[in-house]
């Protein structure tokens, strides 16, 4: 199996995992979809009527509700209400996969509109701009730690410890302990937010705001999540250390050094990529109780949001898209981990 047919066969196999997963999804919220797409309906209807009111004067208000009535019949037929329960899923997956969530009941995004998919699109960026960028900080610096704790046995016990004590710490809590002393008594960092009130205008200044308000948070998760992923590198490297290839070029009075990063770096490479892929892929997705403690306008704030405000569409639509972002993201790694792996490459 060459790289090609190595890519053809997973962009098959991640599309029928994401068509399985919307039907799941569909067949246990078909009663609440229902229910968003007729409240739906009946807000887009309103605002038609609202806007021929406002507008079409040569009209009489009998002419008025006819053509609501029409455009409410558009609707139902667009959305499949009147439709047998085949072609209402058949409809309801063409509009998922075209990000058409219908509109929210409360919620709206920054421009005004309550689309469901604006609003993602606007709170979704941030989310990945903090937690992808945190967890790329911590794969690189966890890598390192975990090559060089293989190389030593008193650091190798150290890692270990670490990476007990980081992983048991609840990220809020962290967050909580961190804002207190570094923005509170300290008041080195901002306790929340994503720039300084009001936004600065300017776009470099707008960027340096938001690196400030960045900080605390990304150090938090950086915090929790550095140990665990070196102890992973360490268990890997530690394992391919004992190979017999690596025996036999100690054996050949090779350096360690030349050992550790041009031998067992490159064996243990797709091992430690998909580790880094699936903390990258879980990353696109956020956290709610770190997003809430941070007051980061991401998707983890939206949700509880949402679901204080119980905004089932908002609620809904955000299932929908992490589900997508989730296997996009293990899709690109499995590309990756094909790219790393010498046999997928020569057609082994």
């Amino acid at each position: 199996m060459g790289f090609t047919t190595y890519i053809i066969k997973k962009v098959l196999i991640y599309f029928s995992v994401l068509l399985a997963t919307l039907t799941i999804l569909y067949i246990f919220t078909f009663p609440i979809l229902q229910e968003v797409i007729a409240k739906s309906i009946n807000f887009q209807v309103a605002q038609f009527s609202q806007t021929l009111f406002k507008n079409a004067h040569n009209l009489n208000s009998t002419q008025i509700q006819i053509a609501v009535e029409k455009y409410r019949e558009s609707l139902i037929i667009a959305y499949g209400l009147n439709q047998p329960i085949i072609d209402k899923y058949f409809i309801q997956m063409y509009n998922l996969i075209r990000f058409d969530f219908g509109t929210a009941y409360f919620l709206q995004a920054p421009s005004g509109s309550r689309e469901v998919g604006a609003i993602i699109a606007y709170y979704l960026p941030n989310t990945i701009l903090l937690f992808t960028t945190a967890t790329i900080i911590f794969i690189v610096v966890g890598t390192i730690i975990g090559l060089l704790s293989a190389k030593s046995k008193f650091w190798e016990k150290i890692i270990a410890i670490i990476a007990v004590i980081h992983s048991s710490i609840p990220t809020w809590w962290l967050g909580f302990v961190l804002i207190a002393a570094l923005a509170y008594a300290v008041k080195v960092f901002p306790p929340g937010g994503m720039t300084s009130v009001p936004p600065p205008k300017n776009p470099f200044d707008y960027g340096i705001s938001v690196l400030y308000h960045m900080s605390l948070p990304l150090i938090t998760i950086f915090i929790v999540n550095v140990g665990g992923f070196a102890y992973i590198v360490r268990s890997l490297v530690t394992s391919i250390m004992k190979e017999d290839f690596v025996i036999t070029a100690k054996a050949r009075g090779l350096p360690d050094s030349r050992i550790l990063y041009r031998h067992v770096l490159r064996s243990a490479s797709p091992s430690i990529a998909t580790q880094a892929i699936l903390a990258l892929a879980g990353s696109l997705g956020g956290s709610l109780t770190t997003e809430v403690v941070f007051e980061w306008p991401g998707v983890g704030l939206l949700t509880y949001v949402a679901i204080s405000l119980n905004d089932l569409p908002v609620i809904l639509g955000i299932a929908y898209v992490l589900t997508v972002v989730l296997l996009v993201g293990l899709f690109l790694g499995e590309l990756v981990y094909g790219l790393l792996d010498p046999r997928i490459k020569v057609g082994e």
